[in-house]
């Protein structure tokens, strides 16, 4: 009988970004033909855990180290009307193909209840948390990164990170 684990993959981490080990588990990159096929709700489901993440460790990078700030400063940036807003900057820089697979996860259908949020604000965070799961799931590290920049006002509309400009 196979282990879970003998399945899963290293990945190598840059220790002297996170710190600790260089590597966790991770499975293989999904085939991004098949990602694409997924339904916008299942990718949704794992880029929402990855872009709470992602935030999170920003703010830890950042110096935050109160738990109670922590889950503060986030809650304002994991609303559906603050994803909203950063797929509305980042929509129109997209590659071709990837503003076609987001819109199509943007025009999934909907539940009956979508939060406090409006309809086209569930529906524009729910297409950003479905590219999210892709970028992740592809591994596309370097496009997350720069979304998280976005994200947390730390970078230009294309990914620039304001702390690596000079002056």
């Amino acid at each position: 009988m196979e282990c879970a684990g003998e399945k899963l993959k290293y990945m190598d981490v840059n220790k002297n970004r996170l710190g600790g080990s260089d590597s966790f588990f991770i499975a293989d990159t999904w085939n991004s033909g098949e990602l694409a096929r997924l339904p916008a709700r299942t990718l949704a489901y794992i880029g929402d855990s990855v872009y709470e993440l992602g935030l999170r460790l920003a703010h830890v990078r950042r110096g935050i180290d109160d738990a109670g700030k922590l889950h503060d400063s986030l809650v304002e940036l994991v609303s559906s009307s603050a994803q909203a807003k950063v797929f509305d900057k980042i929509f129109p820089e997209l590659p071709e193909a990837d503003q076609q697979m987001v819109k199509t996860w943007r025009n999934a259908k909907m539940p009956s209840r979508y939060g406090s949020g409006t309809r086209g604000e569930y529906a524009r965070a729910t297409a950003l948390e479905a590219w999210v799961g892709y970028l992740f799931l592809t591994r596309q590290n370097e496009r997350l990164d720069a979304l998280f920049s976005i994200s947390t006002g730390n970078a230009d509309n294309n990914g620039n990170n304001d702390n690596d400009k000079k002056t």
